[in-house]
């Protein structure tokens, strides 16, 4: 993150927010012992070193929010707003290339955010809990669903406000991206703190700490999918990035067209989930081409019917590659066909019209797009005018009528 003016202000203001919601429950909430504000920040401070930092670094799963749930359904709002703002006091997670971060190797700024960040959406689910009739120290099912979807919804909207500052990019598209990624860990700890707050309730501190372990036990299960996951990724693009090094005429490639087909399935309306199968299509959607030889692949001259017969086969090739991995089976038919044509002459399969996913469409057009602005062996880069009118003209025959009209639309603006 670096700090601007907008974000100084921005992070001011959070700051000042979550000071008047602290002093509001100081004033008008019970405060608890010492004894529950130092055990309960304890585990705080553990889960949350403990969190998990994703590779992107855009996003990271914590199961902080299970202790939290459970602080404020046993001690009420003051309980669960000091652990947190303890936990990001003095948490001391890894982060990757970094080593440990804590508060003295950390900027200030930072600090400041994240300690805000945890007070704000630690207060707004205390509260939640009591204006919605929960009771400290009783257990209130609807209640602890309601302030577990708020605090989704208040940490992604204040997550997504800073990106939006730093990076200009839209709230909307960041909010639904973090919200989104949120929803699945956040429901699964989240149950587990109402087992936490159980057990306390039912037999104190020794049950706590003996439900502690299954806490510990989640947060390991997702660190070895999210390493599982990001290592079959890491591969596959390692090899992306191995075709783009046989041929320096398509270097950048993939992330370029990864950045025009996000924008025009944003602009078009698509769901998070469609958008993010997407963008792993548009990383690999070249991958096939490294059963091809490299004597086609660099041919200056004009290839013969048994050689582009070889080009063809790539989206096969490639959709064939990832579909043996779990979680990239919704990017292969991405792959598989974004070669085909909105009037069925494409390939591998001349599909036609409506028969081909929306989401190929898409990346047929981003990927024409870069690959008509870049230098290749046999021509020179058009310009962004001169693809343009390209688009224009094959609207309807080569290109989705719509989607072409969008895109035009999006690149003049």
């Amino acid at each position: 993150m670096r700090p601007n003016k907008k974000t100084y202000i921005y992070i001011g203001l959070l700051f000042l927010l979550s000071s008047i919601f602290y002093i509001h429950i100081y004033l008008n909430y019970e405060i608890p012992s010492i004894k529950d504000i130092l055990f309960w920040g304890a585990l705080a401070i553990i889960v949350e070193s403990l969190t998990i930092i994703l590779p992107n670094k855009d996003m990271a799963i914590s199961v902080g929010i299970a202790i939290n749930i459970a602080s404020i359904i046993v001690g009420g709002p003051f309980l669960g707003t000091t652990i947190v703002t303890l936990a990001f006091l003095f948490r001391c997670p890894n982060i990757p290339d970094r080593g440990y971060s804590h508060l003295f190797n950390t900027p200030y700024y930072i600090t400041i955010f994240n300690v805000s960040q945890g007070g704000i959406f630690a207060s707004v689910m205390g509260l939640m809990y009591i204006y919605t009739g929960g009771v400290v120290g009783e257990f209130h099912f609807l209640q602890t669903i309601l302030i577990l979807f708020v605090g989704m919804i208040v940490n992604s909207s204040i997550i997504s406000g800073l990106v939006s500052i730093t990076k200009g990019d839209r709230f909307f598209n960041i909010w639904i991206r973090k919200l989104y990624g949120m929803i699945p860990s956040s429901l699964a700890v989240g149950i587990l703190g109402i087992i936490i707050a159980l057990s306390f309730l039912s037999y104190g501190y020794g049950a706590v700490i003996l439900f502690f372990g299954p806490l510990l036990l989640a947060r390991y299960s997702f660190k070895l999918y999210v390493e599982t996951r990001n290592l079959y990724i890491s591969t596959i693009e390692t090899l992306s990035k191995t075709m783009e090094a046989k041929d320096p005429y398509t270097s950048g490639h993939a992330n370029r067209v990864e950045e025009y087909a996000v924008k025009l399935a944003e602009a078009y309306g698509l769901s998070q989930e469609k958008i993010e199968n997407i963008k792993r299509a548009a990383v690999l959607h070249d991958i096939g081409k490294i059963a091809i030889n490299d004597s086609i692949l660099h041919k200056a001259s004009r290839l013969t019917r048994e050689e582009y017969e070889q080009i063809m086969k790539h989206p096969s090739v490639g959709a064939d590659i990832i579909s043996e991995i779990d979680f990239l089976k919704d990017v292969s038919y991405i792959v598989r066909y974004h070669h085909e044509r909105y009037d069925g002459k494409g390939y591998p399969e001349g599909l036609k019209g409506d028969e081909v996913p929306i989401e190929a469409y898409i990346l047929s057009i981003a990927d024409s797009f870069d690959a008509m602005t870049t230098d290749r062996p046999y021509r020179k880069a058009f310009d962004k005018e001169a693809a343009l009118n390209e688009i224009k003209d094959n609207a309807g025959s080569q290109f989705h009528p719509d989607l072409a009209e969008k895109f035009i639309y999006i690149m003049n603006n």
